[in-house]
Parts: structure tokens; C-alpha cells; sequence
């Protein structure tokens, strides 16, 4: 059996002894831990700042801002948006709300709400963060009032902060401290206290406000600038939401009214952005200081980033260190003043613009200019307004990441012919490019030929390949774009998202910086009235993508300023990359020639810079909605924009050394490629399609191009197939591509390429395949030509031609539009693209009538553009045309007469009774 004694006392006394070895030193150290704490707290609380009901007025000192070189340039100080009111003046409505979403526990605590600070503890110990705050009504208005760096989070200022809350519950009652609260407390838009709120968010007095209206209000305190409704209406909304369910919790508002006020617009919100950009701001003593626009975002960086209110950084005698450099802020500021920059307006109104310059290698934001006309903390378009880019996105979520991806390189060839997607509403989207309708299609083109000319076909082919997924990661996670789940579209490629010019300022320049993004910022530190440094941005600093990447978009859009869409944009010998860029019109003003936007994105190797011009909105929308007229007329990125860019850059770039070229890095190569197929020439690949390129090592071609093939064709007839009737035969070269449509146009530097399908057999079947014309064939049936473009001509029937002229392979083919047939007059109207080569070649049309065999011929004198209209006359001795089939088409003649060039693709009328 087991032993039932009890140990002995010598037993018990030595684990009693056990006992106590471990946990003397336990008990001590947990006693030192408190005493020590207590110690901390009783010095933090003896150092408590010593309230007095005056200090709920704050004191007011100026503040002073520094320009990059530590020189003033403004200095702030002025009244607040402060309209205080009586306890009796503010709803229950009101009080109710903000204690429910702030303090639910108000009326029960001291000042400082123990329950609520476990319950904090807790739920951080669970999620293992630190964003369960504690703060009571009492605590924030001790915290305002009287704590001279609020922003400071710190134990100290946590043990201050409840020592005076203590202290005030002490003195006033609990409806006392709610109304100092309601009045002092900060809720955006430069708005201090609930009734200059009311008046800021919805023109309205406090007591008429509406339970969706003081929820807004009530989710402000949070974070005032991510919740303002006139900038973040989304935001503003779901947050809105958020307080009027916890409303509808405690019992404040029904279920009902909370599925009645949830949806609500923001109406005045609205009519304030249309009208005067914004919310009516502070009133400040002195608005004549220098570079209004650079610090209104300088406030708005204080504001947002560091939680300062308009209040500190108007009346807290800061010295704030900013990053303006005072020769490009003011070569901007002349630049915006010169009317002879900007198009004339619609109906005395002004076209709009706005400028971003940053140092890429410091984040440095260097200028900013918001607008023509400055008022006192209006609208900065900088910043603020978003527009659609354009084609200036194009590098930043196509070239960039397709390069980066790999596979790809400035020579990668796509074919710039018709396509089409479907969309996810089941309709079909086909993309155009803007000189389609006027050049028709450019055919086989390489990556760096697409970027020159803004090719927005090649464009989204391009994204597609990538994947919109990968473009539109590596604009928003790599380059900081704001770009939205609904952005991540194909028509992405095509510049649809909302950005700014400093959205788009800072992708630019990580390029500028050889793939490394640094922060932007406006502010290099704040120090408070006693020279205590308040604040030090953090900047970060990442390769965020390789150097030869980097590279590679840096030649491209070096070769968009040299031979492309920014020539404009060139200034002497600096190495400067930029992409132009438009937005299209409205569908129900597709009709029109115009856009509503015009942008410029260039850069050097020092400074980045982007410039956007338009009209603000389209205010005159009549009760059909049908926009008014303000939208651009003739004005493109490579116009004003860049002439805008080039005039402030210029002065930014004095007494710098000059820097040709961009840096190149390890790991690029070069080599020869042919052209139209983007991989290595062949054998038959002709000279003039043979070119030099770069890569980034590995990503060069390795395959043998594939697209050339050689036919033999009649001697006589080199556009047509040899067989065993022709007399003699040549060895021609063509384009092997079996995937384009047999209808579609090819573009004049192909034509002559294009294989013929007729055999020299066939030839008795058709006599104008005298003329080696395919008679299959649909060229020149282009739907989009506008034959009312150009000169109208009407060339004298000339007598029937038995044989064509000897062919002159040197000349390209006219391209034929669709023919316009006037029933009254006879006359068949035919358009026709020129290349603008070609402008002095004389053209020969010729016409085979319904049922005849023989050829007509009309000589064109040259046409000077690079549109015109040919009208021939199809009546017979005065009588109208038999009806039936009549077929056309076109060569250019040389200049000396002896020959003419391939012919046209035949187009087709058919006339009935």
C-alpha cells in the first residue's frame, strides 16, 4: 500500500525554502518595475503643463517657410475657421453621435477610461499591432488644448494627456467638456468646431443638419483629410457609412433611416468643386507671399502626411524647410502667366493647366504650379485635379513592364492592323489610332516605331501580350501610380485612370533616376517655436526595377523627342525623353476634332516635369446632359504642353553641365534585326527593312526572320504569278503573312511587298489585270476615308488605253476611299491618301465600265495634300450610266512619264435602276 504520512517538517521546510528562493526575486522585481513606473509617472505628471481655462484659446504665432537653399520665401499667419456655439445650440442629434462613434463610455468614465484602455491592450496583444486606440473626448481636448507637440506619440505625453483630463472632469460637468470638444476640434477644410463644419461641408446651419450629414461629420475626427468629401468622396462615403450603422446601433436613427441616408449625395460638396474648385478656405491675413501654389500643397503634406492642423501650422511659429527651387518655381509661375502658352479659351473661358517638376535621384518636388489664375487655397491642379493621361501612360504600364518582363526589346515588331476585344458588358471594343482615318494602317512595326508615333494599337496588343494584370502591377507597386481595380482594363494601355501631374511627375522619374523611386516630398523638416525639430520626412529609397530596363524606356523616349511626337520638346544638346499624350472626346462628341486633355512628360537625367492642359469641367451641361463646347481644338502634347515644358526646363538647366546621353548600364547589347519581323534578317530580308537595335542581354532575338518569301511572277506582268504561258519570269520577294485579312489595306511601304493570288493565265478572263490587279480584292473599300477632304478634281475622259504603261517599282500605290455616287449629277466622287512623299507625283485613274472590256484612263495633275477627292463623270453622251458594276483604281506616274507604280487596290460602285 502507498505510503500516507505527511512530509516531515524537515521535508517542509526545505521546499518552503525552494519556494521562496524563486520567488523573492520574482516579487522584487515586479515591486522594482512598479516603483519604477511610478517614479516615470510621477515625473511625467509633475511636468504636466499647467492648465488654465485662457489656453483653450490657442496663442498665435507665425510661421516661417524656407525655400532648398534655406532662404524665406513666405511666412503663414492668419484666422482660423472657428464659429463657436453654445451647448444649447447644439442638437442632441449631434452630441448623441459623436459620443457613440468617439467615447461611447463619456458619461461614465473620469477623463480616462480604464475599461476601455484593457480592452485596447487586449485586442492589440490578439492582432499583434498597436491600432486600438484609447483616447477619450476628455483626452483629445486636453490633448488640443494644452500639449505643445500633439503629434508626438510618446508615454510621456499618453501620462500628460490623462493627468489633464483628470483634472478637467474635475472642473467642468461632462456637458461642459462636450461642448469645449464640439468646438474645438479640428474636421478638415481648415474647419475648427462643429458649426464652421456644417457651414464648410453642406452650407448649412448646425441646427438644421441631417442624420446622414452629422454622420459625415462625426467620422471626420479620424483622419480629416482621408475622409474629406471633396477630395476622397469614396472614402467619405464608406466612412459615413460606417457611423451611421453605429447610429443606427445605439439607437439614435432606425434601420430605416439608415437604408434612407446611406446612399445620399454629397450635393454641396458638388456644386463647391464646380463653382469655385473647392471648399471656401480659412481667411488668411497675407496671401501676397511668394509661390502660393507650392505651399498650398505644403499645407496640404502638414496636414495629411503629419496630422498638423491648419490652426499649428498657422499659428505654432514653425520654421518649415521646403524643397522649392526658387529659379524653376518662378520660371513656371512666368510660364503659366504667358498667355502666348496657352490656346485661346471658349466663351471667356480659360484653358486650364498645371505643372509638376521633381528631382528623380532626391524626390525632391523642385516647383509646382496649379493653375492660371491663383486664388487663397482654391483648387491646385497639380495635385488635385485628375484627368485622363493618355498616351503618356503608355510607357508606365505597356513599354516599361513589357521590357522588364523580358521577351521583348525596342525591335519587337507587331502588326498595326484592325483588331478587336470583347468587353466584359459583351460588346466589342476596337481600337483606333488618331491617323488611322486620314494614313490608314502603318502595318509592321517595331516597339521603338510605336512609342515615336504614339501608336495605340501596337499599344494594346502590346498589354494584352504582357497581360493587363502585369502592366497594371507594375504602374501601381512600382512606379506609384494610384491606380484603381477598375483601371486594370485593357484600355489601361490607352491612358483611361485619373491621375496628376505629380502622379505622373514621380513614375517619370524613377526612369529619369535608372529604376530606383524615391519618396516625394515637399518638406526636408519642421522645427516648432523653440528650435525643436518636430518633424524629419522618411524617405525610402528602392530599385524597383533593373537599370537596363531603365535604359531601354530612357532610348525609346529619347527617340520620341528626336523623331517623334515631342521633337518640339528638344532643348539643344541635353539627353531629354518625354512622351506626348491626348484623351479622346466623349462618344457623343466622337463626331468632333478634338480632346479634352493635352499632356507632356519629359525629363533629363536631373529633373523630371509634367504638363497638363485643358478645361476644368464641362459646367454648361444643359438638362439633356449634353455636354457644351469646352473641350480642345488643334492642341496636342507636343504643342503647348511642351512648348510649356521646354520654356521651364530650359531655365532649370543653366549653368548645369550639359549630359547628351543617358548612362548606359551593364547588360546591354546591340545587334542587327530585320524590321518586319523583329528577328534576325534573313537571307531574303531587302536591305532597307534591315536595322540596329538595342537589348537587355538575353532578351536580343536568336530566330531567323520568317516573314519573306519568293514567288516567280510574268516578266511582263510583275504583279501577277508566272505560269507556263509567260514568256519570262522574275524572282520577286515578298511578305509572307498569312494571318491579315485579304479585305484590309495594306500601308504604302508594304504594297509592294503584298504576293499576288493571279496567275498570267487568267490574264484573257479580265483585261484590267493588265494592270497585274487583283480582282478578289476589297483595297480601297476603307469605310473611315472622308471624301470630302481635299481638292475635287474632274479630269476629261480620255479614249480607251489597250495596254498599260511600263511599271516604275520605285512608286508606292495610292490608297482609294469609298466611292460617293451622285445619282443627280453622274459624277462617282473617289478619296485618296497621298503619302506625303508623294505630293508631286501626278496619279492615273483608271475605269472599267459594266460589261465593256475596255480600259479608261484619266490623267491627275499632282495634289499638294495628302487627302483629295477625284470626281469623274460616268455619263454617256449626256445619258445616265447603264446600270451594274464599275470598277476603279489608281497608280502614281513618275515624273518624266515613262512608267507608273503598282496599282491600287480596285474599289468597286455598283449603280442600279
Amino acid at each position: 500500500m502507498p505510503s500516507s504520512r505527511r512530509p516531515t517538517g524537515t521535508q517542509r521546510k526545505r521546499r518552503t525554502s525552494k519556494f521562496r528562493i524563486v520567488l523573492l526575486p520574482l516579487v522584487s522585481s515586479i515591486v522594482l518595475i512598479m516603483i519604477g513606473v511610478a517614479i516615470f509617472i510621477g515625473i511625467a505628471a509633475f511636468n504636466t503643463p499647467k492648465w488654465d481655462p485662457a489656453m483653450l484659446n490657442d496663442q498665435k504665432q507665425t510661421s516661417i517657410l524656407y525655400d532648398k537653399d534655406n532662404v524665406q520665401y513666405a511666412s503663414l499667419h492668419g484666422e482660423v475657421n472657428r464659429q463657436v456655439v453654445q451647448s444649447a445650440e447644439i442638437p442632441d442629434l449631434v452630441k448623441k453621435t459623436f459620443v457613440a462613434v468617439e467615447d461611447k463610455r463619456f458619461y461614465q468614465h473620469i477623463g480616462v477610461d480604464f475599461i476601455r484602455i484593457i480592452g485596447s491592450a487586449l485586442n492589440d496583444i490578439r492582432s499583434g499591432s498597436a491600432k486600438e486606440g484609447a483616447s477619450t473626448i476628455t483626452i483629445q481636448l486636453a490633448r488640443n488644448a494644452f500639449i505643445e507637440d500633439p503629434t508626438a506619440k510618446t508615454l510621456t505625453r499618453k501620462v500628460q494627456e490623462a493627468v489633464l483630463a483628470i483634472q478637467l472632469e474635475h472642473e467642468y460637468t461632462k456637458d461642459e467638456l462636450l461642448t469645449f470638444y464640439l468646438n474645438k476640434i479640428f474636421l478638415g477644410e481648415s474647419s475648427f468646431g462643429i458649426q464652421a463644419a456644417a457651414k464648410t461641408y453642406f452650407g448649412e446651419e448646425l441646427k438644421d443638419l441631417t442624420p446622414d450629414q452629422v454622420a459625415l461629420l462625426a467620422g471626420l475626427p479620424q483622419a480629416p483629410s482621408q475622409y474629406n468629401p471633396y477630395i476622397y468622396p469614396e472614402a467619405a462615403k464608406n466612412r459615413r457609412t460606417i457611423v451611421l450603422g453605429v447610429m443606427r446601433d445605439a439607437g439614435i436613427i432606425t434601420a430605416q433611416d439608415f437604408n434612407t441616408y446611406k446612399d445620399t449625395p454629397f450635393s454641396y460638396v458638388d456644386t463647391m468643386n464646380k463653382t469655385i474648385g473647392g471648399a471656401q478656405k480659412a481667411t488668411v491675413s497675407d496671401t501676397s507671399y511668394k509661390y502660393p501654389y507650392f505651399v498650398d500643397y505644403v499645407i496640404e503634406e502638414l496636414e495629411s502626411t503629419y496630422n498638423l492642423t491648419p490652426d499649428q501650422i498657422y499659428s505654432g511659429g514653425y520654421q518649415i524647410y521646403t524643397t522649392v527651387n526658387p529659379k524653376i518655381q518662378t520660371a513656371a509661375e512666368a510660364a503659366f502667366a504667358d498667355s502666348n502658352n496657352f490656346p485661346k479659351g471658349i466663351n471667356n473661358t480659360k484653358v486650364e493647366g498645371a505643372m509638376t517638376v521633381i528631382e528623380p535621384s532626391t524626390g525632391a518636388i523642385q516647383a509646382m504650379v496649379g493653375g492660371r489664375d491663383y486664388t487663397t487655397r482654391g483648387l491646385n491642379r497639380a495635385w488635385q485635379s485628375k484627368r485622363q493621361p493618355g498616351s503618356t501612360i503608355k510607357p508606365l504600364v505597356v513599354y516599361g513592364p513589357a521590357i522588364e518582363k523580358g521577351g521583348y526589346f525596342p525591335g519587337t515588331v507587331l502588326d498595326d492592323m484592325p483588331v478587336s476585344y470583347n468587353q466584359s458588358n459583351g460588346k466589342a471594343w476596337t481600337p483606333t489610332d488618331f491617323d488611322t482615318i486620314d494614313a490608314g494602317w502603318k502595318g509592321l512595326i517595331t516597339m521603338r516605331y510605336a512609342l515615336e508615333d504614339s501608336v495605340n494599337i501596337y499599344a494594346v496588343k502590346l498589354l494584352n501580350l504582357i497581360g493587363v494584370d502585369y502592366g497594371w502591377s507594375f504602374g501601381k507597386d512600382k512606379l506609384g501610380l494610384p491606380l484603381e481595380q477598375g483601371d486594370k482594363v485593357l484600355s489601361l494601355a490607352l491612358g483611361t485612370p485619373q491621375l496628376s501631374t505629380l502622379d505622373m511627375t514621380a513614375a517619370y522619374g524613377v526612369y529619369a533616376d535608372n529604376g530606383i523611386s524615391v519618396t516625394k516630398h515637399a518638406i526636408l523638416k519642421v522645427k516648432d517655436a523653440k528650435g525643436n525639430t518636430l518633424i524629419t520626412p522618411k524617405i525610402t529609397i528602392n530599385r524597383v526595377m533593373k537599370e537596363t530596363t531603365a535604359y531601354i524606356v530612357n532610348s525609346m523616349l529619347r527617340s520620341v523627342v528626336t523623331d517623334g511626337t515631342g521633337i518640339s520638346a528638344q532643348i539643344g544638346n541635353w539627353a531629354v525623353a518625354g512622351k506626348t499624350g491626348t484623351s479622346s472626346l466623349p462618344d457623343n462628341l466622337s463626331n468632333k476634332a478634338g480632346n479634352t486633355d493635352a499632356w507632356f512628360a519629359g525629363y533629363t537625367p536631373n529633373y523630371a516635369g509634367v504638363v497638363w492642359m485643358g478645361y476644368d469641367a464641362n459646367p454648361d451641361l444643359d438638362k439633356k446632359g449634353t455636354p457644351g463646347p469646352y473641350y480642345l481644338r488643334q492642341v496636342h502634347g507636343g504643342s503647348f504642353p511642351a512648348q510649356i515644358w521646354k520654356k521651364v526646363m530650359t531655365v532649370a538647366l543653366q549653368d548645369l553641365p550639359v549630359q547628351s546621353t543617358f548612362v548606359q548600364p551593364p547588360g546591354i547589347v546591340s545587334g542587327s534585326f530585320d524590321t518586319k519581323s523583329g528577328l534576325l534578317p534573313s537571307s531574303l530580308t531587302p536591305t532597307k527593312f534591315i536595322s540596329t537595335e538595342i537589348a537587355a542581354q538575353g532578351n536580343f532575338p536568336t530566330r531567323v526572320s520568317d516573314v519573306w518569301i519568293q514567288k516567280d511572277v510574268d516578266a511582263d506582268h510583275p504583279n501577277m504569278l508566272a505560269t507556263s504561258n509567260s514568256r519570262n519570269t522574275l524572282t520577286k520577294t515578298f511578305l509572307h503573312l498569312p494571318d491579315r485579312d485579304p479585305s484590309w489595306i495594306w500601308p504604302s511601304s508594304e504594297a509592294s511587298y503584298r504576293p499576288p493570288t493571279e496567275m498570267i493565265s487568267d490574264l484573257g478572263s479580265d483585261p484590267g489585270l493588265d494592270l497585274g490587279l487583283d480582282p478578289n480584292s476589297n483595297q480601297g473599300s476603307n469605310p473611315d476615308s472622308n471624301p470630302g477632304s481635299g481638292s475635287v478634281q474632274t479630269p476629261p475622259v480620255q479614249p480607251p488605253i489597250s495596254s498599260p504603261p511600263q511599271e516604275d517599282p520605285t512608286l508606292p500605290s495610292p490608297t482609294l476611299g469609298q466611292i460617293a455616287y451622285n445619282a443627280k449629277s453622274f459624277k462617282a466622287v473617289i478619296p485618296m491618301t497621298v503619302p506625303a512623299d508623294n505630293k508631286g507625283d501626278s496619279t492615273i485613274f483608271y475605269l472599267q465600265r459594266t460589261g465593256q472590256s475596255a480600259i479608261e484612263s484619266f490623267p491627275i495633275k499632282a495634289s499638294n495634300s495628302k487627302s483629295t477627292s477625284i470626281s469623274i463623270s460616268l455619263a454617256e453622251n449626256g445619258k445616265p450610266p447603264v446600270p451594274g458594276e464599275y470598277v476603279f483604281w489608281a497608280a502614281f506616274q513618275n515624273l518624266n512619264g515613262s512608267g507608273v507604280g503598282p496599282p491600287s487596290g480596285k474599289v468597286k460602285l455598283t449603280i442600279t435602276d
